[in-house]
């Protein structure tokens, strides 16, 4: 770590770990389900707080991995040492520890990697698109198997780079370390599999690695998945082979399907909508620059059969290729430098640049103070809230814990009663017939009517602030989703 305060990019690279930190706090909440079900709530099943029960298919069916909750689990066992005892305390620590390990690796890999571009601009340009472009920070910051097979894969290529560059580096025990990081990336996220076999291939036709030392790396691989087959063993109950059920499910049985399917050029798509054009069109038109001019990069040669093989899968989403984040910045950087080397950058492609900087900018300052999940702070306010007394919470159709159909308990307050009712007239009626003094009503929309004969009503808590009511332009407020916390209390 040393090295990257002592280099001449320091204050980006400090600059850039304020980011994070920032993001790792306000960021709460999972950005996709998978995040809080397989991990989160995976980890809360072994801790004794969620019944199997409740726990998703993959559960059931054995496909999905120990490695990560348990990863959750002894670092849940280690803040209970210190009293504490609060789960959204234990997701922030998430994504602390999460945001320095990115930090951490992308730091690395710049300091590394940036010998291959020409000039200093160049140079710089590469380091603050890898640490600023809009989506870096808060995908860095999650504690999801996407974010962690990558940072455990590329802090293996990392030390793969180091021992084939660096007569100084050759330490069998890098080696060692670097097929054990490479065994726990497929172990996080089996797809890396294919990024995996690239980097095999990569050794053998292109780094010429001597067998001796490549079957060090696949020894030592080995024993990582071993010891993630005996964490299975821990979680399930059973010895369970993950991957080979994950096959049979998703593969063979193709489950995933039952999600949706779409045709492999689908994922251009995704990406130039997602990533907000015209920033998502200027980094896929370079990246594509950048494969043609570095064919035998082992960057590359992850990146090819991790692709195909996402490809071929009918079931696509853009969380899929996350991993390849890192890949896909560097590569984009490698053809702008060679495109920009031949030609001159003219006054309306400099307009261009100007203005996708300043729009990724603006919606980093966005996404640094923005939650991930819409419902996480209301989760908070009903956990602070129920420490001391039992909460009511009257929920209209479905319970506030209903996330995707499917129960969250690791946010879940003990305290908190729901009440399931179908409309106001059914809550009118439950009013009358328990006389509660003091009551809570959870409310997804704007405009609903809370007025009910003896009682009073007041917001306690909103999404969206309340003089936000004064900018209703074209009636947004009766389409947009929040969650709210109506406090209704019987008049004397």
């Amino acid at each position: 770590m040393s090295e990257i305060f002592k280099s001449s990019y320091r204050n980006i690279f400090i600059l850039s770990l304020l980011v994070f930190l920032i993001t790792a706090f306000f960021s709460t909440g999972c950005f996709h389900p998978d995040e809080h079900f397989q991990i989160l709530e995976f980890c809360n099943f072994k801790l004794g707080q969620t019944p199997a029960a409740d726990l998703p298919w993959e559960f059931h069916e054995r496909i999905r991995p120990a490695l990560q909750p348990a990863l959750g689990y002894l670092i849940i066992k280690g803040l209970n040492i210190i009293s504490i005892q609060n789960p959204f305390t234990y997701s922030l620590i998430f994504r602390i520890l999460t945001a320095i390990f990115s930090w951490l690796v992308i730091s690395k890999f710049c300091l590394l990697l940036i010998k291959e571009f020409s000039t200093e601009k160049a140079r710089k340009i590469f380091i603050w698109m890898s640490l600023f472009l809009w989506f870096v920070p808060l995908l860095s910051v999650r504690f999801s198997s996407e974010n962690y097979s990558a940072l455990t894969l590329f802090s293996a290529v990392y030390l793969i780079i180091k021992f084939n560059d660096s007569p100084l580096y050759k330490n069998i025990l890098q080696l060692i370390f670097a097929g054990m990081l490479l065994g726990f990336s497929f172990y996080f996220r089996f797809q890396m599999g294919l990024a995996i076999l690239g980097i095999g291939l990569w050794l053998v036709i292109i780094g010429k690695m001597k067998w001796k030392n490549l079957s060090v790396l696949i020894v030592s691989g080995m024993l990582a998945i071993t010891f993630c087959i005996y964490l299975d063993y821990w979680f399930y109950g059973s010895f369970e082979l993950s991957p080979v059920n994950y096959f049979l499910a998703n593969i063979i049985e193709n489950k995933a399907a039952d999600y949706g399917t779409d045709p492999w050029w689908y994922y251009f798509i995704l990406f130039i909508l997602k990533a907000v054009p015209p920033i998502s069109i200027i980094l896929l038109g370079f990246f594509l620059i950048g494969i043609y001019k570095k064919p035998r990069s082992i960057f590359v040669w992850i990146l090819i059969p991790f692709l195909i093989g996402h490809f071929a899968i009918g079931h696509k989403e853009l969380r899929f290729l996350f991993p390849m984040v890192f890949i896909l910045i560097y590569l984009a950087n490698i053809g702008i430098e060679s495109y920009f080397a031949k030609q001159k950058l003219q006054r309306i492609g400099r307009y261009i640049f100007i203005f996708a900087a300043a729009i990724n900018f603006i919606i980093l300052a966005s996404i640094m103070f923005t939650p991930a999940q819409d419902s996480i702070n209301c989760y908070k306010f009903l956990y602070n809230n129920s420490s001391k007394n039992e909460m009511i919470l009257l929920c209209k159709e479905k319970n506030v814990y209903d996330m995707v159909g499917i129960k969250t308990h690791f946010y879940e307050s003990s305290k908190v009663k729901c009440v399931v009712l179908k409309d106001n007239v059914q809550i009118s009626n439950y009013l009358k017939i328990n006389k509660q003094r003091q009551i809570y009503l959870l409310e997804r929309n704007f405009s609903s009517n809370n007025d009910f004969v003896g009682y009073h009503s007041k917001i306690v808590y909103s999404t969206f602030p309340k003089w936000i009511s004064n900018f209703n332009f074209n009636n947004w407020m009766s389409r947009a989703s929040v969650w709210k916390i109506v406090e209704i209390q019987k008049i004397d």
